[in-house]
């Protein structure tokens, strides 16, 4: 039987309003009674991610940035990996030949590319906080954790990522509809369900996953059991078991309170 449960946050746990319902709490409050873990995966950064993670009172790690950092339950940074300049040089300029809007993370801090805040808060669910702007005069200041191009146009999404995974150094992929996140090759949420299922010495075969999105496929792969929300990408759904629930029917919680047989809900 399944002993690490690891979710997706957006498009899978939360709702459309990116709220957990009561009935998730209270289906992962008996989860933990049974010494079953719960784990969140997101592309949302730590402080993105941490009201989440409080509303579930959760103890165990974070997966943040699709993996390019993962936390401790102290919020302690316990793995990060970072962009290579180079790699970040050229998606910059990319994003401007191709009219994309370039938002990237570090910690708790945000860049964007100049003079888009306004455009890219009509992306971004809630607006940007005194991000730091970037363009190519000053971006070999910093580094950075992921990257995301961000576009209407899921046509151009698609190509760029394919044009993006030519690098060796890179992991591109569709997180959302209008989002194309890039990370160290190494990373992503598949690596991250890895290193934790061997910390906490668990075989992945007991491992059970939720997901909705190109940035969840590895960490679907590499589970015992990956599964998909009904609502989630199409070519997701080929490889994978599928919902009959979507996210704002609770999907992820009532399949495993069918599953775990669970009472008092």
């Amino acid at each position: 039987m399944y002993k690490l449960v690891v979710s997706d946050l957006d498009g899978t746990l939360v709702d459309k309003n990116k709220n957990v319902s009561d009935y998730t709490k209270k289906v992962v409050a008996l989860l933990k009674e049974k010494g079953i873990e719960f784990i969140i995966a997101t592309g949302r950064s730590y402080t993105g991610a941490k009201h989440i993670y409080d509303a579930l009172e959760l103890d165990g790690e974070i997966v943040c940035n699709n993996g390019t950092t993962i936390y401790n339950n102290k919020g302690e940074l316990i793995f990060q990996r970072t962009l290579d300049p180079n790699i970040v040089n050229e998606v910059l300029k990319k994003s401007l030949k191709e009219d994309c809007i370039f938002f990237a993370t570090y910690g708790t801090q945000v860049y964007i590319g100049e003079g888009t805040i306004e455009k890219a808060n009509t992306f971004l669910y809630n607006p940007l906080e005194n991000p730091i702007e970037i363009n190519l005069e000053n971006i070999d200041l910093y580094t950075f954790e992921k990257i995301v191009l961000m576009d209407r146009d899921s046509e151009k999404l698609k190509r760029l990522s394919a044009y993006f995974n030519r690098y060796d150094e890179v992991n591109a992929f569709i997180s959302q509809e209008d989002y194309l996140d890039i990370v160290h090759f190494e990373t992503s949420k598949g690596k991250a369900l890895e290193s934790i299922a061997k910390l906490k010495n668990i075989s992945l075969k007991h491992t059970i996953a939720f997901g909705d999105a190109f940035n969840d496929y590895e960490m679907l792969k590499v589970a015992g059991k990956g599964l998909v929300m009904k609502n989630g990408f199409e070519d997701l759904k080929k490889e994978f078991d599928t919902l009959d629930l979507t996210n704002d029917e609770n999907g992820v919680a009532k399949y495993l309170s069918d599953l775990f047989s669970l009472e008092n809900i």
